[in-house]
């Protein structure tokens, strides 16, 4: 994709500095034949990033066939209200920019008409169980988090997750704003965001479907058989408490 005209490197957090993970070296040794044939990805991010354990945000199954399947699958999911109201904004957008603006800070007048809605809906349901199934035959070790029951009690799934990853638990993981981080593509920078957006350096729930839905848009989806089904497939890798959505 494009990146931004004001950006001169592709890390979205360096923007126009220099970017020390993400070198010219280390972005074509990452696109020769034989890192992507092998699956090589992660190792060359390490060396140059200088860490035992890289953490990739890509959320779909071809990123991972193409750039190799990572030792573990840690799959985070939120209400499916909020998962299908943020795809259908970027799907369906108001004509006003000043409307996706507001939905950006959090105080959204965006709607679903039932055409909308409904494909949202199936969109959930389709994408939800393919990437289910393909985490559940990956043969990999898998782990599961609910973003509503991270927010409630962060710091001991937090250190749950530490353990899984046999890694030491780090309590400033969780005002990972401070931290040092590098995003290629088009990954936003928590860094330069604007102060007043939804989720400026802070994990919270997001709720903004309650603005977004009419209550029987999102009784339909709750109380959804094949939403049920899907995330009742994920009960056995869970950690932390079983989401309930109401």
């Amino acid at each position: 994709k494009d990146k931004n005209p004001n950006q001169s490197g592709r890390c979205t957090e360096c923007f126009k500095a220099p970017c020390p993970v993400f070198t010219t070296n280390v972005l074509e040794r990452m696109c020769a034949a034989d890192s992507i044939k092998s699956g090589d990805w992660w190792r060359i991010i390490g060396q140059s990033a200088g860490v035992e354990i890289v953490i990739s945000g890509d959320k779909r199954p071809h990123h991972y066939e193409r750039f190799g399947i990572p030792d573990k699958l840690l799959l985070v999911v939120k209400d499916p209200r909020s998962h299908i109201v943020s795809w259908a904004r970027r799907k369906f957008p108001p004509d006003e920019k000043s409307k996706v603006m507001a939905y950006h800070m959090g105080e959204t007048e965006f709607s679903l008409d039932p055409v909308h809605f409904d494909t949202a809906l199936k969109f959930w349901l389709r994408e939800t169980r393919k990437h289910i199934t393909w985490c559940i035959n990956s043969g990999r070790p898998l782990a599961v988090i609910s973003l509503e029951s991270f927010v409630a009690d962060s710091e001991n799934i937090l250190a749950e997750i530490s353990n899984w990853l046999e890694t030491p638990y780090d309590s400033k993981a969780l005002n990972y704003w401070e931290t040092d981080l590098h995003y290629i593509g088009s990954n936003h920078s928590v860094k330069r965001m604007d102060s007043k957006r939804y989720f400026f350096k802070q994990i919270k729930k997001d709720e903004r479907w309650k603005t977004s839905l009419s209550e029987s848009q999102a009784e339909a989806v709750i109380s959804n058989q094949g939403v049920i089904e899907q995330l009742e497939r994920l009960e056995p890798y869970l950690i932390g408490q079983q989401p309930t959505y109401k």
